[in-house]
């Protein structure tokens, strides 16, 4: 299967109850951020008999904290490098394509404040947080190397509030930034998770071309994510017909696709994966899910 259902589809239930409805319907499961610390979620997800791969903040640690590959604080910074190298051996143990964890920060944000506004409480440089980022990737490579995985970079998503004077402290929110990682960092097992949500709201913020975009970034793109939203706010709503994505869509049928679409039904889960294979079926392709 070359689609995974995000746990956040399954939200407010738990984690058993989610493994069991994807193993009645055959789904594999992406292991996602917003599943709560328990002390044996390493242990649920290793005895997990779904295809299965976990995705940036799983699992989630005892003592929140934003993963921030870039940041000056170099307690967060290594905590964040070694949360991705549990990532990266987590994703081996079950033979998964790839862990994925999203672009740094130039400020350290309070867990409350991700997808809100974000405080800058001093003066940045963006230039210094870019090469924190480079190293960190850099190390984390070294385990991907060591296990034969690759390692993929999220694209951030900055909405308005976050931006002033032009500026913001979010990491490769758009082409220009992605490419120039792909640049600095050559790297075979160094990819683009493309959220493709994120990517409509940076585009409005920032305003940048959708198309533009893609023709900058497309040889790096690994994985999709799909979810959709207004273009102001991420908001992980479902897909439709008119999905901004579905001109792109087969231009990578290889890669894995993860439906990160919040709190659905079977039957929701069942419409959007079906939604999926029929684009791709009207192009010509064969539908997966």
């Amino acid at each position: 299967m070359n689609i995974y259902i995000s746990t956040i589809a399954f939200r407010g239930q738990s984690i058993e109850a989610a493994i069991q409805v994807c193993q009645q319907e055959g789904w594999a499961i992406e292991f996602s951020s917003g599943l709560p610390h328990r002390a044996d979620m390493v242990e649920v997800y290793n005895s997990c008999s779904l295809i299965r791969m976990p995705h940036n903040y799983f699992p989630a640690p005892e003592v929140p904290f934003v993963l921030n590959l870039a940041s000056n604080n170099e307690t967060i910074r290594r905590t964040s490098i070694e949360h991705c190298k549990l990532g990266l051996r987590l994703s081996s143990q079950a033979e998964a394509p790839f862990y994925a964890a999203h672009a740094g920060f130039c400020v350290d944000p309070d867990p409350s404040e991700l997808g809100q506004k974000i405080r800058v409480k001093r003066p940045y440089d963006r230039a210094v947080h870019w090469d924190l980022f480079l190293q960190s990737v850099e190390e984390i490579l070294k385990t991907a190397d060591e296990l034969d995985i690759n390692f993929l970079i999220e694209n951030n998503v900055i909405i308005s509030i976050n931006v002033e004077g032009g500026q913001h402290p979010l990491l490769c929110t758009d082409a220009e930034e992605m490419t120039r990682l792909m640049t600095d960092i050559q790297h075979p097992r160094l990819g683009i998770l493309l959220d493709t949500a994120h990517l409509k709201v940076s585009a409005q913020t920032q305003q940048f071309s959708l198309a533009d975009a893609m023709s900058w970034i497309r040889p790096h793109i690994k994985g999709i994510h799909h979810s959709d939203n207004d273009g102001l706010f991420d908001t992980n709503e479902k897909i439709t017909e008119e999905y901004w994505f579905f001109d792109y869509l087969n231009n990578y049928r290889e890669l894995v696709h993860v439906l990160e679409v919040k709190a659905l039904s079977i039957g929701e889960i069942h419409q959007q994966i079906n939604l999926l294979g029929k684009k791709r079926e009207e192009r010509g392709e064969t539908a997966f899910g």
